[in-house]
């Protein structure tokens, strides 16, 4: 199977390096404005030929995969160009800037029997596939609520409020806070599904280039309800989900390897709080050693994404339906578009 991509950036890297280490697969060319990055990225990762143009890409190399990893401005015109040239594409969140063209896209793709895969990377972490397995053993019982939140400085030099290089996700409506969105929403989703309603609020606390810095929202699901949230302006950095059901609760920082479980246990009640106080430190010092490690071997912080990809290769090469339907593309950037300021909504 032939995989392209087109953008050479810093998440690029991570596509790549995965996709090097799939069988099957053959990195089969690199697209970036910048012939130096085009050239030097396709030499690192044994592509066998690289373009500034990807539309010559397309008509030479015929891939079977594109891969889209540009700004997000620019998704909706690269994708929709590797369906007609007859790939199937994965493309980095948010897919695109309006739901108008995403949902486009997704015509185009099951018109031409294509698939279509955002990265909702941080649903195929291993504590949410943690929590989902015990979700359907029943051991955490139906879900209930689900709360996300990022706490994350964004703000000075390389991050998205830089005044020396302003950020393209700040042409999004919400500004840098709609980059995140998809991880918040993806996640909601995949515990409490397609949303009924949604209240969101958003904020502006310190003078920056950036729009907003604060978000909150409550949404009402077919399955429960959700809280998600980003915050640019509490520190610790954090990414923090919590899912709690009609048996046990779950509790995961997905920055992190953390991740603990909290039910009932057969103890007198007023111990219970000790015995579960022992357990989530435990919990918490094996989760540290595997932060550390996790930073010197494999994927590291990007888990998720080499998790989605192997998963999708596998369902492509197969036939099988891809872990990120259609379907719940779909339903998950209604749930995006539906969060976002309305002052500004495309």
């Amino acid at each position: 199977m032939k995989a392209a991509l087109i953008g050479a950036g810093q998440i690029a890297r991570q596509h790549l390096a995965c996709l090097r280490t799939l069988p099957g697969v053959e990195i089969a060319a690199i697209c970036d404005l910048s012939p130096a990055l085009a050239e030097a990225t396709a030499e690192r990762f044994g592509a066998r030929a690289w373009f500034t143009d990807h539309r010559s890409m397309l008509e030479r190399v015929r891939p079977d995969v594109v891969h889209v990893t540009t700004p997000p401005p620019s998704h909706f015109r690269l994708a929709l160009d590797a369906l007609d040239a007859g790939a199937h594409v994965v493309v980095e969140k948010p897919a695109t800037a309006t739901l108008d063209e995403l949902e486009t896209l997704a015509r185009r793709a099951a018109e031409a029997g294509r698939a279509l895969v955002e990265d909702h990377n941080y649903v195929f972490n291993q504590a949410p596939l943690e929590i989902r397995r015990r979700v359907g053993t029943g051991e955490l019982g139906p879900v209930v609520h689900v709360e996300v939140l990022i706490c994350l400085d964004i703000f000075g030099p390389g991050g998205f409020a830089d005044p020396n290089s302003p950020h393209p996700a700040l042409r999004l409506a919400g500004g840098a806070i709609a980059d995140f969105l998809p991880h918040l929403a993806s996640l909601a989703h995949r515990f409490v599904g397609p949303h009924r309603s949604a209240q969101a609020v958003w904020a502006k606390r310190r003078p920056s280039l950036l729009p907003y810095d604060e978000f909150r929202a409550v949404i009402e699901a077919e399955r429960g309800t959700a809280s998600l949230g980003f915050s640019a302006c509490s520190q610790p950095d954090a990414f923090w989900l919590r899912v709690y059901g009609e048996r046990m609760q779950a509790s995961a920082n997905l920055f992190e390897t953390r991740l603990t479980f909290d039910g009932p246990r057969p103890v007198p009640k007023p111990l219970r709080p000790f015995f579960s106080a022992l357990e989530e430190g435990r919990a918490i010092r094996r989760a540290a050693r595997r932060t550390l490690l996790r930073k010197f071997k494999g994927p590291g912080a990007y888990e998720g994404l080499w998790e989605l990809l192997a998963r999708t290769y596998r369902a492509l090469a197969t036939g099988t339906e891809v872990p990120v339907p259609l379907e719940d593309l779909l339903a998950v950037n209604r749930l995006v578009d539906a969060l976002k300021p309305r002052e500004v909504r495309p």
